[in-house]
Formats: structure tokens, C-alpha cells, sequence
């Protein structure tokens, strides 16, 4: 009879533990989404971003950028283009961990970036980037910190 308490005991012990560490688990996960319009039609162009950002424990794991940018002026468009291919080739081979995909069709730019901070080498962009460090703990870019690096520019995070 007492060993059938013990094993309870120790059953219900394990499925606490599991259920804790499941719903732990989970809760890490977050997602925070941001997006800005800035309509530069006086420039030429209307660009729009949105930022998916995915974290663990606080910590950023992945950035998504899609950005467009939207214009009649060719020269504008194709401007944007090498512009944003330039600094995303400059940043994929400076501090690793990009990915990205940049198209210019129908009067759009758009590009498509994934930003992967287990490959990103942050302490590099921190030395490069010396206002970066107020988005980031212990040499990682924080969820909050993230938020605040794109509410600074002007994009409503959810």
C-alpha cells in the first residue's frame, strides 16, 4: 500500500514537472511584429516595412524585413535596388548571418531579408554600431531592445 502512495506520488510529481516545463517552454517563444509606412511622394516613393521578429527567452533568434518601396520614377526604384542589395551584401559578408532576396517588378521594390542571430556576429556590428549596445544584453540583441530599435524609426510594434 505504501509503495502504490509513493508511485502516485511520483506520477503526479512527473506530470507537474512536465506540464511546467512545457508551458515554460512555450511562454519562451515570443513574436512581436512591427510595421511603418513613410510616404515620401514629394521624394518620389512610398516605402513600407514590416519586421517579424522571433525570440526565445527574450533573446532574438530570427529578424524578418520585408520592405517595398513603391514609385513611377524608374531611376528612384533602381536607386533603391542597388542600394539596399549594396548594404545587405556589405552586411552579409561583414557580419555574417543574412539572407535575403531583393526584386525590382512593376513599379516595386521589395526585398525580402532574414536576419539569423545565431550566425550574426554581433559583438563585430556592437563595435561598428556603437549605439546598438542600448538594444542589447550580454552581447545579444533583446526582444525590448528590438522594439525599441524600431519604435525609435518610427514603426508601431504588436
Amino acid at each position: 500500500m505504501k509503495n502504490n502512495i509513493v508511485l502516485y506520488f511520483v506520477v503526479v510529481l512527473v506530470i507537474i514537472v512536465f506540464v511546467t516545463l512545457t508551458k515554460l517552454a512555450l511562454s519562451s517563444n515570443k513574436q512581436l511584429v512591427c510595421t511603418n509606412k513613410s510616404d515620401q511622394s514629394s521624394n518620389g516613393y512610398v516605402l513600407e516595412t514590416k519586421y517579424v521578429i522571433k525570440s526565445k527567452f527574450s533573446k532574438v533568434k530570427t529578424i524578418n524585413i520585408s520592405e517595398s518601396i513603391t514609385s513611377k520614377d524608374k531611376k528612384v526604384l533602381d536607386n533603391f535596388e542597388k542600394q539596399l542589395k549594396d548594404n545587405y551584401s556589405y552586411n552579409k559578408k561583414t557580419y555574417g548571418g543574412y539572407k535575403y532576396k531583393i526584386t525590382n517588378n512593376n513599379g516595386v521594390v521589395t526585398s525580402n531579408v532574414i536576419i539569423n542571430y545565431k550566425k550574426f556576429d554581433i559583438e563585430k556590428f556592437i563595435d561598428n554600431n556603437e549605439a546598438m549596445k542600448k538594444y542589447t544584453k550580454n552581447n545579444k540583441l533583446t526582444l525590448e531592445g528590438a522594439k525599441k530599435m524600431y519604435e525609435s524609426t518610427g514603426a508601431t510594434c504588436k
